[in-house]
């Protein structure tokens, strides 16, 4: 068999990772086998092994991929002139357009680290780096006068990763809930903090409750 490439390489291992969060979605951390994931990716349990010799490992990998993925969202954050409107694109990114099936999984990998210490590590790993960069993001917004709380910077921003947080897997349980409608109120909420006595006027803006969160706050600059 022909030596694959290394953009093969790649694909594969996404190939692999995507195949485990099906699986992982579908029926459980524990349910699942490695046997599956390798059914479902269309590979050999060789190629599986070759990068992730554990379920713990695939999970490493896909904590690893959320973790770049929630970090490029916050462009907008970081290159906005207005930092609420960033958060709110951060926002609609992160959770309003994600699929319900990655909060799920989300969920799933969440409640494992309740009772595995190496999935707890993982994820402690990825809230750390969520939480320095969201941390600089608004330390800068500051400097530049984007916004001026009087609260805090470490604990604006464990707060508000608790909110999100709280929507994103508020999805994975609840079919009807208004993730939209929920995000409006987050944003308004953030903004009354990180811009004291500038929210009346935000809030008085006409058709507020019918936008999506980033429409708000681009009204709002």
């Amino acid at each position: 068999m022909p030596k694959l490439t290394d953009v093969q390489q790649d694909e594969r291992r996404v190939r692999i990772l995507d195949a485990a969060e099906r699986c992982f979605t579908r029926a459980g951390f524990h349910r699942t086998t490695m046997q599956d994931i390798c059914k479902d990716a269309g590979v050999s349990p060789g190629a599986v092994y070759t990068w992730f010799d554990s379920k713990e490992a695939l999970i490493g990998g896909i904590t690893s991929r959320n973790r770049d993925e929630v970090l490029a969202s916050f462009g907008p954050m970081a290159g906005a002139d207005d930092f609420v409107a960033g958060l709110a694109a951060t926002l609609e990114e992160c959770i309003l357009n994600r699929p319900r099936e990655k909060s799920v999984l989300n969920l799933e990998i969440a409640a494992e680290a309740t009772r595995n210490g190496v999935v707890a590590d993982m994820m402690a790993k990825f809230d750390e780096a969520v939480n320095l960069s969201l941390k600089d993001i608004m330390e800068r917004a500051i400097k530049t006068g984007q916004i001026s709380p009087d609260l805090p910077v470490a604990d604006l921003v464990a707060s508000m990763n608790v909110i999100a947080e709280g929507m994103f897997w508020r999805r994975a349980v609840d079919p009807n809930f208004d993730a939209a409608a929920a995000g409006r109120v987050f944003v308004a909420m953030v903004s009354a903090v990180l811009r004291p006595g500038s929210t009346q006027e935000f809030m008085k803006q006409k058709q507020a409750s019918s936008l999506k969160p980033m429409e708000l706050a681009e009204q709002r600059s």
